[in-house]
């Protein structure tokens, strides 16, 4: 379960980093997006599994990267539940942390 679980998430990036204007301003699509793609990756982003955890993160980077337009919410969602929270969690793994600093000094530098 786990391969495929990794498996889905290498093809769903790769989806949403080479998405092309068609994709990104499809209605049907980013409908999909919101009630799909971010409740899955509010649940894979607390995965104690770093690959899982890292796909996640690089998901949630081609959605800010390529449909922060039509997500608003759904990005300020992450960022408290996902982002602060492992942050501010003692019991987060080092790993977590260093990848999530990591997005966001990205995220930072592509402002």
């Amino acid at each position: 379960e786990l391969r495929s679980k990794i498996l889905s998430l290498h093809l769903l990036l790769s989806i949403l980093q080479n998405a092309g204007p068609v994709f990104r301003n499809n209605e049907m699509f980013i409908t999909a997006i919101k009630q799909y793609l971010c409740v899955a990756l509010s649940k894979n982003g607390v995965s104690s599994v770093p690959e899982v955890f890292e796909l996640s993160l690089a998901i949630f980077l081609a959605l800010l990267q390529n449909f922060k337009v039509h997500l608003k919410k759904q990005i300020e969602v992450f960022f408290k539940e996902i982002f602060m929270n492992i942050l501010e969690t003692s019991s987060s793994s080092f790993e977590h942390k260093w990848m999530v600093i990591q997005a966001l000094t990205r995220i930072c530098g592509d402002a």
